[in-house]
């Protein structure tokens, strides 16, 4: 056994753009802020049964806004979601949806659903995800190893098509698609399929911007939080909230920083700094793929 400390901002520190980083949330983009308030408008959040998702639709309802989606694989748990925020946040309107988003179908009933209670949306956060068990590649079961893009990718491919079809029928209202993604620089060993799959949703995401005007993307890495999928050796690093990620969302989708748009960044990131270095992403392929920092 090592007898050398562990130092749990390791990661943060070596992947951070910016001299400050955060593990929590900071008073820059605390999303009661008037300037972050998203009155009157509808979040989309996926995999908000708990965790990351559960976190990202209270910080919604923090912003004001006027409601929430929350589409999970089970019914209990978007129910149960909902019952939580609404305690906190009685008239927020909300609608559960249980929704297997690798099935093209459902993801399409569910959204008649969303244009039925609300008639269109501004904002979509795809959270949900899976994990599949790791494996080295030349011993992996390639339905095994496949079972991440599944979800990962074309889940992600199918809720957002939706949404941006359901865009289209008013096109003159400005619209935000977060796609969660991970720390793809990192190559952790057996676990190949899940962190292609989430650089495939970095891709997907500079595309979606590529091809929409009037929507602005943006691919979002949580940090290391600690959730039911965390890796037992990532756990000593996993001290990042929930909370800063939600934060970040609602950020994203009230201020709609053109110098992101398409790009990947971390919930890590000093916003504020980012602001001062608009310039630096304006005229270069920083933080996309093939550019990443």
């Amino acid at each position: 056994m090592s007898d050398c400390p562990i130092d749990p901002d390791q990661f943060t520190r070596e992947g951070s753009i910016t001299k400050t980083y955060y593990r929590d949330v900071y008073s820059a983009i605390e999303p009661s802020k008037p300037e972050f308030s998203q009155a009157d408008k509808v979040t989309i959040i996926t995999g908000a049964g708990n965790g990351i998702g559960r976190a990202i639709a209270r910080s919604h309802a923090q912003s004001g806004v006027k409601g929430l989606v929350l589409i999970t694989l089970t019914k209990s748990s978007s129910e149960e979601t909902k019952k939580i925020i609404q305690a906190e946040f009685a008239s927020i309107e909300i609608l559960a949806l249980s929704t297997d988003i690798a099935d093209e179908k459902a993801v399409a009933r569910s959204f008649d659903a969303i244009k039925e209670k609300f008639g269109t949306a501004h904002t979509l956060v795809n959270n949900a995800g899976v994990f599949a068990p790791g494996a080295a590649i030349a011993e992996s079961d390639s339905a095994v190893w496949w079972s991440d893009f599944e979800t990962n990718v074309r889940g992600t491919c199918h809720v957002t098509a939706a949404f941006l079809r359901l865009a289209a029928q008013s096109p003159e209202v400005k619209r935000t698609v977060v796609n969660m993604i991970s720390s793809i620089a990192l190559t952790p060993p057996t676990l190949s399929s899940y962190f292609i799959s989430k650089l495939s949703v970095a891709k997907f995401t500079e595309f979606v911007a590529a091809e929409n005007p009037h929507v602005s993307a943006y691919s979002l890495s949580p940090g290391i939080v600690l959730t039911s999928m965390t890796l037992d050796s990532f756990k000593p690093f996993a001290k990042d909230t929930a909370e800063l990620t939600g934060a970040v969302t609602v950020y994203l989708a009230a201020k709609r920083p053109g110098y992101l748009n398409g790009r990947h960044l971390s919930a890590n990131w000093d916003m504020e700094e980012l602001e001062t270095r608009q310039s630096d992403f304006a005229s270069s392929d920083k933080l996309k793929v093939g550019q990443f920092v």
